[in-house]
């Protein structure tokens, strides 16, 4: 036992050397793992010399099978995850992901066992890398831009035209919350939703670069369409 104990000890030292400064998570769970299965083949060979007959020692070999099975389910399931991450690259550093719990941020590392998120708050979440894997996940950021879509309500008697060209003179105005390099915005992209007897449902789409300002941007645009006079109530974004 003194001999599975200092073995123990030198293998989970090793495993943080060489592997804990690269990626800590890795190295927890191999060092977890590791170490668990030392302590198994120790047990396993005091049992003939503490005069284990062969029916117990193949009862204690089935229960430690069933044993490692079960605890290495999640460390499998993670670093397979991972290499699937890493192969079809459903998203990379610096995209803005959201998953079906509603953790959503920017993705800043994508380790083998987890990826971590900073949120808009910039709070940190780790999320295990089976869970990218296995739920539904939406990656806000496409061409190195997302697209904010704010619903608005017009009166009847706006003209198409002149809506258009509002929403343009605005945008313009608001470069600097939605571009961070100063650049000039493409122009936006308008679409009917739905016709009224009062009313017109109309669908704006921003392009911002920074993800994190999605509300300010949505609420700014509102704020400065609101004193045009053109529509009918208060917008709302879409989700």
């Amino acid at each position: 036992m003194v001999i599975t104990y200092g073995i123990t000890f030198a293998f989970d030292r090793l495993v943080k050397q060489a592997i804990g400064k690269r990626n800590r998570s890795s190295a927890y769970e191999i060092g977890r793992v590791g170490s668990t299965v030392i302590w198994i083949i120790g047990i396993l060979a005091i049992l003939p010399i503490l005069g284990a007959s062969e029916i117990v020692i193949a009862v204690v070999i089935l229960l430690v099978g069933a044993y490692l099975i079960l605890a290495t389910r999640e460390f499998s399931n993670n670093w397979f995850a991972g290499q699937m991450i890493k192969a079809i690259a459903p998203f990379k550093i610096g995209d803005w992901i959201r998953t079906t719990d509603g953790s959503y941020g920017r993705v800043t590392r994508i380790e083998t066992l987890y990826t971590l998120l900073v949120t808009p708050q910039n709070e940190i979440v780790v999320i295990p890398n089976s869970k990218l894997t296995s739920d539904l996940l939406l990656n806000r950021t496409t061409s190195g831009s997302l697209k904010v879509p704010v619903d608005l309500e017009l009166s009847r008697k706006v003209e198409f035209g002149q809506f258009t060209q509002a929403v343009s003179r605005i945008l313009e105005d608001m470069t600097p919350y939605l571009s961070d390099s100063g650049l000039k915005s493409s122009e936006p992209e308008v679409y009917l939703v739905s016709t009224l007897p009062d009313h017109v449902k109309v669908r704006v789409f921003l392009r911002i670069d920074n993800p994190a300002k999605e509300e300010e941007v949505a609420s700014e645009f509102r704020k400065r369409f609101n004193l045009l006079g053109l529509e009918r109530q208060e917008a709302s974004v879409a989700d």
